[in-house]
């Protein structure tokens, strides 16, 4: 394979301008992304479902550091046969279409500009590159490659006798583009827009979520506080208990000056 010799001064004309250009073009779009990023607008439905459905799961969750009066009190207000609110919810909305949410068009627009902003100044510096420095080859990695990773490194260069440890300009940049996400969190941290990769998974669970019915969530949340059961927390355990706990203190006593106590 066909080794070279390289000029010192391809460093510091064609290596180090190339990482520069990258990186502040990553910079741009960072910032231009903030600029025409748009606030999504909350809807009153969707937030008082979200919070009804989180309210009775932290009751199902947490209702073992309740009282047996104060967890049944809560219950009955779910899932009360005449007055419960999922009661109510779950027989209002039982016809309801599942909501897309790719249906929105803010969301739809978002994703087109996040895209735009992505792509576009990437399709136009690479031209810049491949114009300005097209032809160098501009260093070398430290280890053999097989000649698999040729067309992969030397992108741009159409030299069969050079060995594949060389990389061209437009491999370089290629690098540098998808390279840098370590500095660009280091520098404006983790919630940055230039990661594409935690964009492109967002978008790719976006499409991937399932319209959700909301009567069936409803009705899925009103059938799991029906079958939920009081079993409070301070209730003394013995040694065969099926968790294997053991309590030295008696926690029965613990019970009755609590109970005192908010009396």
């Amino acid at each position: 394979m066909l080794d070279l010799l390289l000029d010192p001064a391809i460093r510091a004309w064609v290596v180090i301008p190339i990482f520069i250009i990258t990186f502040c073009v990553g910079l741009c779009r960072h910032y231009v992304s903030q600029l025409i990023a748009s606030t999504p607008q909350l809807d009153r439905d969707v937030l008082m479902r979200t919070q009804l459905l989180q309210r009775a799961r932290l009751l199902r969750a947490n209702g073992r550091f309740l009282p047996a009066a104060a967890f049944n009190a809560r219950k009955q207000y779910f899932i009360s046969e005449k007055n419960g609110v999922l009661t109510k919810k779950k027989e209002e909305h039982k016809d309801d279409a599942p909501v897309n949410p790719m249906q929105d068009p803010s969301m739809m627009m978002n994703m087109v500009k996040g895209q735009a902003i992505n792509y576009v100044p990437m399709v136009v510096v690479m031209s810049l590159i491949s114009w300005a420095f097209s032809g160098f080859v501009i260093i070398k990695v430290p280890f053999p490659l097989t000649i698999a990773f040729k067309p992969m490194l030397q992108r741009g260069i159409a030299l069969s006798t050079l060995s594949a440890s060389w990389v061209s300009s437009m491999s370089f940049y290629l690098t540098c583009v998808f390279g840098l996400r370590g500095l660009y969190s280091l520098v404006l941290g983790s919630a940055n827009y230039v990661d594409e990769t935690s964009a492109m998974l967002q978008q790719q669970q976006a499409m991937a979520r399932q319209p959700q019915q909301p009567g069936k969530l409803y009705q899925a949340e009103y059938d799991a506080l029906q079958v939920s059961s009081h079993d409070w927390a301070l209730n003394p355990r013995s040694e065969d208990d099926d968790d294997g706990m053991g309590f030295k203190d008696d926690l029965a006593l613990v019970e009755k000056n609590l109970l005192a106590s908010w009396q």
